[in-house]
């Protein structure tokens, strides 16, 4: 078992390099251009690092740690009993007005807490999951996506660790941030771009192949898959270790390949469906837009989709529209909506 996990990540340094080199296209093309804008593109990358990747995991560290997980099952009881009394004290729950009248320090308790609070675990989930489809189907560079991964990963793993009010410890952590980093290699490597393009491409019937830059949006929504899929799994790992108490071996905690795409499958369901609906309808009526999808065809498709989906669903995963707005906006003016990103980070709040 550990030689594979060694060559795992012996492969993902050659990853890491795919996602390098990508960056430095990045930089070279932005160069090209104008060296100021080439050196600008650095500034503000290396400002969304520190602001969406340092400054959270600085505010991991100093979140208090919480009990983990054991393999010794006479413990199993005390554990329960710890977390119990911390859920008391937990912001969140006193915040919703969570009865503890009649809470006990027992299992059943504890699993009763559990279940208010992995309610508002999957509304983080599927945000951020949501968010981290949109924006790396949308971004068309490997950096870009590595870049977007982690910071998702990490700020959905502060947001879960401030939920459960408490972190892992430093070893479990270090174990979470190894899964973040193969993610990152992973979804930031045109390898995955290639693979899923020719998956996905099977499923494209006819009419849709008739769409100009078919193979282009089937690609980017395939990559796009693919990152999410990943951010659900560190997620639900980031999750199982705050909220298992007795775990046989360390792979308890890792949900299986099938659960995490079922489990993205669903969150990613509904705009699915009506991007979908808004393709044949592209094919049938040979309403195509050719310049907004010669510059960015799935920024244009979300553009078309998002009045869809704003109509309103009875589905779950339909519930933040704001992401698919900004997805909309970035389509057709992104660098208004960057400036007013930017903007609103130094806002007050009143």
């Amino acid at each position: 078992m550990k030689l594979i996990q060694r060559l795992i990540y012996f492969f993902s340094i050659f990853l890491a390099y795919f996602v390098f080199k990508e960056f430095l296209e990045l930089f070279i093309l932005t160069h090209s251009i104008h060296p100021a804008f080439g050196y600008s593109t650095l500034v503000v990358l290396f400002a969304f690092i520190g602001y969406f990747v340092l400054v959270p995991i600085y505010k991991i560290i100093k979140i208090p740690k919480n009990y983990a997980p054991t393999k010794d099952e006479n413990k199993a009881r005390e554990i329960i009993q710890d977390r119990v009394k911390n859920f008391k004290k937990n912001p969140h729950l006193l915040n919703t007005d969570f009865d503890f009248s009649e809470i006990k320090e027992d299992e059943e308790s504890y699993n009763l807490i559990l279940k208010h609070l992995q309610t508002e675990s999957e509304k983080l989930r599927k945000k951020s999951v949501l968010r981290l489809f949109y924006s790396s189907s949308i971004s068309q560079n490997g950096f870009l996506d590595a870049m977007l991964i982690l910071s998702s990963s990490v700020n959905l793993v502060k947001e879960l660790f401030i939920l459960y009010h408490g972190r892992v410890t430093n070893k479990d952590l270090i174990a979470i941030a190894k899964r973040v980093y193969l993610s990152m290699a992973i979804g930031g490597s045109e390898g995955v771009e290639y693979a899923t393009q020719e998956f996905f491409s099977k499923f494209a019937t006819d009419s849709f192949k008739s769409i100009p830059f078919a193979d282009k949006i089937f690609g980017s929504l395939a990559d796009g898959f693919v990152n999410a899929a990943l951010l659900t799994r560190i997620s639900l790992i980031t999750e199982n270790y705050c909220t298992m108490v007795f775990i046989k071996s360390e792979r308890d905690v890792y949900p299986s390949a099938q659960f995490i795409l079922k489990t993205t499958k669903f969150i990613t369901s509904d705009i699915f469906e009506k991007m979908t609906v808004e393709l044949l309808r592209m094919s049938k009526e040979k309403t195509v837009d050719y310049v907004m999808l010669a510059i960015n065809p799935v920024a244009h498709l979300f553009t078309a989709t998002y009045g869809k989906v704003a109509e309103g669903t009875n589905k779950l995963t339909a519930y933040p529209i704001e992401i698919i707005k900004d997805a909309a906006i970035i389509a057709n003016r992104p660098l208004v909506y960057g400036l007013n990103r930017l903007g609103s980070i130094f806002k007050r709040k009143n």
